[in-house]
């Protein structure tokens, strides 16, 4: 699979449309990442909070 892939390398300038979609879509990765952040620190919590109350409680 690596060996079909080409690098290339271009000293285009990039209009400002390609750049206003690649921000576009670092924005929407960004909030998928902070959503997946926030509901995995909110399970680790209950986690925790049951293993205190089944181990220590």
């Amino acid at each position: 699979m690596a060996e079909q892939q080409a690098v290339t390398f271009s000293t285009k300038p990039i209009s400002e449309k390609q750049k206003e979609k690649e921000f576009v879509e670092h924005t929407s990765t960004y909030g998928a990442f902070l959503q997946l952040l926030k509901w995995s620190i909110i399970t680790t919590v209950v986690i925790l909070i049951g293993l205190y109350f089944i181990f220590v409680h």
